[in-house]
């Protein structure tokens, strides 16, 4: 069980990395790899952040339940990846839904059966 949740984990960096490198879709050979959202820094975003703690590995057991159901929307990153986050969330990590609108990821959060700990309008930091 913990082999899996390592492994969840791994993958879930991959796709966060991904995700804040941004992927072009005309170089992907897997159009179902290629992230709906193109999260390169500076691009401007909307997130809906369903959990906020201090290490990634805390975020282990939310990650595993979201990763399929907001596939490549999924972000698990640094808080400081992100300009605009609320104040008092600017250390730690961050999983939610990244997207192009605040409709969008709340209703991926809500599908989710998740709640919403916070939406914002970010600006997106983080580099490869």
């Amino acid at each position: 069980m913990r082999s899996r949740t390592v492994m969840s984990f791994v993958l879930t960096v991959a796709i966060s990395l991904s995700a804040c490198g941004g992927v072009d879709p005309d170089e992907s050979e897997d159009p179902a790899l290629t992230p709906s959202v193109e999260a390169s820094a500076g691009g401007q975003r909307w997130l809906a952040a369903v959990q906020v703690a201090p290490r990634a590995d805390d975020l282990d057991v939310t990650t595993e339940r979201l990763i399929e159901v907001f596939g490549t929307s999924l972000v698990v990153s640094p808080a400081d990846c992100f300009d605009g986050l609320p104040a008092g969330v600017d250390d730690g990590y961050v999983v939610g839904a990244v997207g192009w609108s605040r409709d969008e990821v709340e209703r991926l959060v809500a599908d989710a059966g998740e709640k919403v700990l916070f939406t914002a309008s970010v600006t997106i930091a983080c580099t490869d």
